[in-house]
């Protein structure tokens, strides 16, 4: 038996403000630890993941060695960038102690499709032995009208998104995980070649999905870390995309809400 049996793995920068929602919310819901490439490399972020290193919740790397060379900008589909480097190293070193390692950015909330809370639950249906991962379907979620950063958790403020998912992250089994050094894609693993086992695709049968708050509010949309240079951050341009992703309203957060400012209050005192 491996040390953990679900864990997440992301690439991280100046996501302060959202760290503390992002970690309770996932602990609440079953996560046993986090493995997260610190790409701020400010003393905040430091200083706000220590606690949860000290629990053995985190394992934080300092990711910021990468500034400034060529793994660091926009790359075409063929190229590797220091996320894709991040990716690779979490695989090597942590596929023997983690059974499902799920790719997952700070934006990204894992969601169970019938509002349960224990994502473990599910997971422990699929047999490790035959299952090498399973495709999370993602639901870009938009702004509810907001042009500010609302008061409260992103989960409480944002509860429209688009009607059909429009991607996906993959949880791969640490059994069958290659070193992933020569796999360049932030949503999908690699695995060892002549493995066997099958990838879970069926959107039917996959009981998990993701809730990306995708653009939230305007002002806060401008400053994300993975803005593309290439991205107009216009109000006319924030206004097209949100037209995509405030189609339907979903409440399966709602009664997740109050938990997780418990928790934050309780993480705090």
């Amino acid at each position: 038996m491996k040390k953990y049996f679900l864990s997440t793995v992301s690439v991280f920068k100046n996501e302060n403000e959202y760290f503390h929602e992002w970690l309770e919310y996932h602990l609440m819901m079953g996560v046993d630890h986090f493995y997260l490439y610190d790409q701020d490399g400010g003393l905040d972020a430091m200083e706000l993941l220590r606690p949860y290193e000290r629990a053995g919740l985190v394992t934080r790397h300092p990711w910021t060695h990468f500034d400034g060379t060529k793994y660091d900008r926009t790359t075409r589909f063929w190229e590797r960038d220091k996320s894709h480097i991040a990716y690779a190293h979490c695989a090597k070193n942590y596929r023997y102690e983690s059974q499902w390692i799920q790719k997952l950015d700070i934006d990204e909330f894992l969601v169970l499709n019938d509002g349960g809370n224990d994502l473990k639950e599910w997971v422990k249906t699929l047999d490790h032995t035959k299952t090498k991962g399973y495709r999370v379907y993602r639901y870009n979620f938009g702004n509810n009208g907001h042009l500010k950063k609302p008061n409260g958790l992103v989960i409480e403020n944002y509860n429209k998104r688009e009607e059909s998912y429009s991607d996906y992250k993959d949880a791969g089994n640490g059994d069958f995980l290659s070193n992933n050094r020569y796999h360049y894609n932030s949503h999908r693993w690699g695995y060892k070649r002549f493995s066997g086992g099958n990838v879970l695709t069926d959107p039917e049968k996959v009981g998990i999905h993701i809730n990306h708050y995708y653009t939230k509010s305007h002002e806060e949309y401008k400053n994300r870390q993975n803005v593309m240079r290439s991205r107009d951050t216009s109000i006319e341009a924030f206004e097209r995309m949100n037209s995509q992703c405030n189609e339907v309203e979903d409440l399966r957060m709602k009664n997740k809400v109050t938990g997780v400012k418990e928790r934050i209050k309780d993480r705090a005192s």
